[in-house]
């Protein structure tokens, strides 16, 4: 075992600190500057370990807590973690931890020690490193600076108390005094013992003399309690007598009244069944006639809309006959519009053909005519030219204006086509869309027919669904309100048997359970309601027979609640008085209810009450601790028997109870009042009603159903009459749009026509410019001339002649073509106005046909019949059904006036017999009282008659008193004696030998707490004389290996003790003796120098240690006074001692550094220390700046 590392936090000048490399398991030499932090260091780990830091005041925590730059810490820790591989620190419950960490956390109000992150008190944790080997009578595994002068400075007194501490004398000397302090106190006890029999003895032999006298009266007063014993039993024999005769007279009433009871309760049955008839079939009465009023009114409602449906279905008629006529009309038109459009067509297109032919030679002649007044104008504008211009440049510029004109000319009449291509391009893709959007619609009125026929069917079968429905709620609604009529008649029944239940219970108890479910409601835990199973009375099923024996055992614990555990129960009762809730209540917390059933033999007459009742397993505790212990019989007779014999509660099946005691409680019980029963009607009228109440639920949400089916599909017939209007409108728009359509397109081609005009007629420009350029081009190329020559004016004249022939007939041409294209528009009108007439009488023979007003007329019809049919049916089944009820009415009533009757008669000789249950009752208990005041007399006689007073049995009441009197008269002759001195002769002799046992006691305790001393001094003085030895032998062996001479020696003697027997102790000092080799032995250890002084003080811890070997030591300084040769030999032996054991070692000297596994140094910078592993070299550099540091701060003191 050893320190594997140590983290320090907040201590003092270490802010934080740690050693990851680990410490070394030899030598770990610190070295460093003073005032670096060595002590700090050596204190952070005392922190931990020693007793030395305990019971920290505030002020002292505050001086450990770091003080430096940044914000100070709130608390400081310090960790040393320990390798336990060799499993030397135990954990309780956690053996086997390979490593274990000690922690100390200390703040202003905090001081805490954990083990492994378990918390630990400084005493635990004390006792856990004494375990290990730290013992804390040997505190030389840590030396501190200063330790070892003042080792060498004590006196051999103190020296040798050193030695005892180390033997463990602390432990024998303290059972020591613990043994001394009980010698004292059983000393004083046993004096205080010795006075007191003293006294005892004393007061025995002056109530030896008043024993005569005494023995005298106690004779006189036998002879009076034995007579009075006899006086008492006659007495109890009497009234015992008197009582058995009494029950037997009360057992024969109370059979007879049970006989009548029962009959008195089959009478109330069969009134209460009769009445609860009676109550239904008016209730039925009523129900039937509500719904005969119903009826009536639907029947009315069903003429009136019958005689509204036949007003309709008349109006549907003469439309339906108007509607046909018009259809023949427009049929004949039809036929008509077709053979007038049939020979409008041909007409057209005869017309069609003439004017082409037409067409075509006014065309011809018109162009030749345009091209002979072309040549016309080109020679009139050359002879006009020859007379303007002067010179050919002249011309040729006119010329060339005109060519330019005319190409201008030609661009404008290229961009008209292309304008006019494009606009025909846009009426050809107009005209296509039309024709495409137009083909969807041809159908519409083919697809509106069977659309049509499809929802005529469709709202067909949906009357049908709908008359089906209302059927079926009309058959359920008759079910509701049977069932509301049970529903009613339950509640009713319900609420009188709470009333009864509420009548057999204290009202404090129902509000205390009515208390307790608002508190579980308002809770709204269902943690605490599992934990609630409800009043005992709900948790058993009594067997049939026994109801009154159970009740009158239970009592009112029948609404004690069952709770889980006491704490539940706690609860509740806190949270009742915190909410202020009314009512009492109690409980029977399962984990305090254990009952024990008690087992008794079961016999026709007699059994256990508890094997008459039914409960969960869970709940046997609680049932057996009210039950358990209590015996149901037959009779009375039975029961004082087995009560006797038994020795335990008994009670009979009709309620009557006798304790074990000899107490009879009982009487007429009113079953009709009892609470179980009263509970047991209520809990079968609350779940009958809860059950009716379902039913009604489930027919209410039927007819909810049903209604909600009614109403979708009124809605789908609206919806499909809706559908059907719609698909009507959609189909007029479709045909008024496929006829729009037709105009468009006929609009469209007339454009397309009059676009194709224009194109041509810019085409014709183009030639007639293009030409014009042509022959302009040609004259400037001819010679210019300035005369106008004779041929040109014939050419001229000729020309003239011509073109006026050809203008007279093209103009004739042209006359009949416009007269021919007239009459073919004409024709292309009529045809085109003859099918448009035909497309709309076609299409209203369409709607015509689409009209059918008449079915759904008819099927409306139809169903009022049924429901009409259906209703009238209904209304002579429920006149048939009042009548029978009313018989059955008049039949339950008279019954019940015969039952009543009988039951008054009934009653009176019920009551009568009660009263005299009632006096006998009143009778029994007296008789009871005087028993037991008899019973009582004779217990407070505390007197058991012998053979020789048996005489007495014969004497007479009178002889008795007589025998009597005179026994008083001789007892109370001795009224001055000491009646009790008997009885305190007896105590006092039991009190004496007690006594006397507790000293015999207290002298053999005393004997053995002095052998206990003895033997303690005796081991204590062993182990003084044991641990001297091998401390003698250790300094010796020490002390030679670090002087190194043969010579030397060192001798540690024990000084005898002068006053042995006073002070109990053999030796009272320790001497040491040393020699260095040179000269004689000292003992004056003042002679040595101070080298000499540390290396003897070094040699005796050593030894010390080596007799009580600790995992690991602490050297703080301890080489600083010794010589250089010492040092040394301390070094080496720490070397050879480190292979066993871990040694942390702060030094200021370089031959330390020789036996270190590992160098620490300590560097001070900003009011922080901080350690850190240097090496050999690093370690002897720091020494020497230190010793300059050291040499220089002394030289500037000087």
């Amino acid at each position: 075992m050893h320190i594997k590392n140590i983290i320090i936090s907040g201590f003092r000048s270490y802010r934080e600190q740690s050693f990851p490399d680990g410490l070394s398991t030899g030598t770990n030499v610190i070295v460093g500057k003073n005032g670096s932090g060595k002590s700090n260091f050596f204190a952070a780990i005392q922190f931990v370990l020693s007793e030395k830091y305990t019971n920290l005041r505030a002020l002292e925590r505050k001086e450990l807590f770091h003080v430096g730059s940044g914000r100070p810490s709130l608390s400081i820790f310090v960790e040393i973690v320990f390798d336990n591989s060799d499993g030397r620190l135990v954990i309780p419950g956690r053996a086997d931890e390979a490593e274990v960490r000690i922690r100390r956390t200390v703040g202003l109000k905090q001081d805490e020690f954990r083990v492994n992150d378990r918390k630990f008190t400084a005493a635990e944790v004390h006792q856990l490193l004494e375990s290990a080997g730290f013992s804390s009578s040997n505190p030389y595994y840590i030396v501190e600076q200063g330790k070892i002068i003042s080792l060498v400075n004590v006196s051999e007194e103190e020296r040798y108390q050193i030695i005892k501490d180390v033997a463990g004398t602390q432990v024998y000397e303290s059972r020591r005094r613990e043994s001394e302090k009980i010698l004292e106190d059983t000393e004083g006890k046993r004096k205080q013992i010795v006075a007191s029999i003293g006294e005892l003895e004393k007061r025995l032999k002056e109530l030896e003399g008043e024993l005569t006298e005494l023995k005298e009266f106690q004779e006189a007063d036998r002879e009076k309690r034995c007579i009075e014993y006899f006086i008492f039993s006659n007495e109890l024999e009497s009234t015992k007598e008197s009582l058995r005769k009494l029950e037997r007279e009360r057992s024969s009433i109370l059979s007879n009244l049970n006989v009548n009871q029962d009959s008195v309760l089959a009478s109330e049955n069969e009134i209460s069944a009769l009445s609860d008839k009676r109550s239904v079939l008016k209730q039925d009465l009523l129900r039937l006639a509500d719904e005969r009023k119903i009826t009536e009114a639907e029947i009315t409602e069903l003429n009136n809309r019958q005689a509204i449906v036949d007003i309709n279905a008349k109006d549907a008629s003469g439309r339906e006959t108007r509607n046909e006529r018009e259809k023949k009309q427009l049929l004949r038109e039809s036929e008509q519009l077709l053979a007038a459009a049939e020979k409008a067509k041909a007409e057209c297109s005869s017309k069609t053909k003439n004017y082409a032919a037409v067409e075509k030679t006014a065309s011809e002649l018109f162009q030749t005519v345009e091209s002979e007044q072309k040549r016309l104008q080109k020679l009139q504008e050359k002879r006009g030219r020859s007379k303007l211009f002067k010179s050919k440049e002249d011309r040729d510029k006119w010329i060339n204006e005109e060519i330019k004109n005319n190409e201008i000319q030609i661009r404008k009449s290229k961009e008209e086509i292309s304008n006019a291509e494009k606009e025909i391009s846009d009426c050809d893709r107009n005209i296509k869309e039309e024709i495409k959007g137009g083909k969807s619609l041809e159908n519409a009125g083919e697809n509106y027919q069977k659309i049509k026929d499809a929802h005529d069917k469709k709202v067909k079968d949906a009357f049908e669904k709908r008359d089906i429905l209302n059927q079926a709620r009309r058959t359920m609604w008759q079910e509701i309100h049977a069932q509301e009529a049970v529903v009613k008649r339950l509640e009713e029944a319900t609420v009188s048997a709470k009333r009864r239940l509420d009548n057999s219970c204290r009202q404090d108890i129902r509000q205390g359970l009515q208390s307790l479910r608002e508190i579980l409601t308002e809770l709204k835990d269902e943690r605490i309601s599992s934990r609630v199973f409800g009043p005992l009375i709900d948790l058993i099923t009594v067997e049939e027979g026994y109801e009154a024996a159970v009740e009158v055992t239970a009592g009112n614990t029948l609404f004690n609640v069952v709770v889980d555990s006491f704490d539940t129960s706690a609860f509740l009762l806190e949270q009742m008085n915190k909410r202020r809730k009314p009512g009492r209540i109690s409980f029977f917390p399962m984990d305090t209810c254990k009952g024990v059933h008690r087992e008794f033999n079961n016999t026709p007459e007699s059994s256990s009450l508890l094997s008459k009742v039914k409960f969960e397993k869970k709940f046997g505790g609680v049932v057996s601790e009210v039950l358990g212990r209590t015996l149901v019989v037959s009779s009375l007779d039975v029961g004082a028997k087995l009560c006797k014999e038994l020795s335990c509660d008994v009670v009979t099946t009709e309620g009557d109870q006798l304790g074990k005691k000899g107490a009879i409680t009982g009487g007429y019980l009113d079953k009709r009042n009892m609470k179980l029963t009263a509970y047991r009607n209520e809990k079968d009228f609350r779940r009958k009603l809860e059950a009716e109440e379902a039913i009604l639920t489930s027919l209410c949400q039927k007819v909810a159903s049903k209604e909600q089916a009614i109403t979708d599909v009124l809605n789908e017939i609206d919806e499909l009459r809706n559908e059907n209007i719609s698909v009507e409108n959609q189909t007029d728009l479709a045909l008024r749009e496929k006829r729009q359509k037709e105009d468009r397109i006929a609009h469209l081609q007339t454009l397309k026509e009059n676009l194709q005009n224009l194109k041509k007629s810019h085409e014709k420009n183009i030639s007639e410019a293009e030409a014009t350029i042509k022959n302009l081009r040609e004259e400037m190329k001819e010679d210019f001339k300035t005369a106008w020559t004779a041929e040109n004016e014939k050419e001229l004249e000729l020309l003239l002649s011509v073109l006026s022939k050809k203008r007279a007939e093209s103009a004739t041409a042209q006359a009949k073509a416009l007269q021919l294209a007239t009459e073919r528009q004409l024709a292309e009108d009529t045809v085109a106005h003859l099918e448009r007439r035909r497309q709309i009488v076609e299409d209203r023979i369409k709607e015509i046909g689409w009209t059918n007003l008449d079915a759904e007329t008819n099927r409306e019809g139809e169903a009022l019949k049924r429901d009409l049919a259906e209703a009238t049916s209904r209304l002579s089944e429920l006149i048939s059904r009042i009548e029978t009820v009313d018989k059955e009415l008049a039949n339950v009533e008279a019954t019940l006036d015969s039952l009543n009757l009988k039951k008054v008669s009934s009653s009176a000789n019920l009551q009568e017999r009660k009263d005299v249950v009632d006096k006998t009752e009143v009778q029994r208990k007296l008789l009871s009282q005087r028993r037991d005041e008899a019973i009582e007399k004779i217990r407070k006689l505390s007197f058991v008659p012998n053979d020789s007073d048996k005489h007495y049995e014969k004497f007479s009441i009178g002889k008795l008193m007589h025998n009597l009197k005179q026994a008083n008269e001789k007892r109370n002759k001795f009224s001055h004696i000491n009646r009790k001195a008997v009885d305190q002769h007896g105590t006092l002799s039991e009190t004496r030998s007690d006594l006397v046992a507790q000293k015999e006691a207290l002298d053999k305790e005393r004997k053995s707490i002095h052998e206990l001393i003895t033997h303690l001094d005796k081991q204590k003085d062993e182990a003084i004389e044991r641990t001297y030895k091998q401390i003698q032998y250790q300094f010796e062996e020490v002390f030679k290996e670090l002087v190194g001479v043969e010579d030397c020696v060192a001798e540690l003697q024990l000084v005898k003790s002068n006053n042995e027997s006073i002070t109990g102790e053999a030796y009272v000092g320790a001497r040491i003796r040393v020699s260095f080799g040179l000269g004689t032995a000292v003992s004056d250890l003042e002679q040595l120098s101070g080298g000499q002084k540390s290396l003897v003080a070094l040699a005796l811890i050593f030894s010390i240690q080596r007799c009580d070997p600790a995992p690991f030591y602490l050297f703080d300084e301890i080489d600083s006074a010794l010589d250089a040769e010492y040092r040394t030999s301390v070094s080496k032996m720490i070397k050879k001692q480190s292979e066993n054991c871990q040694f942390l070692i702060a030094s200021f000297k370089t031959e330390m550094l020789t036996a270190a596994d590992k160098i620490l140094g300590i560097f001070f910078h900003n009011k922080v220390s901080r350690i850190q592993m240097i090496s050999k070299d690093e370690g002897l550099k720091l020494l020497k700046q230190a010793a300059e540091e050291d040499r220089k701060r002394s030289r500037d003191t000087e």
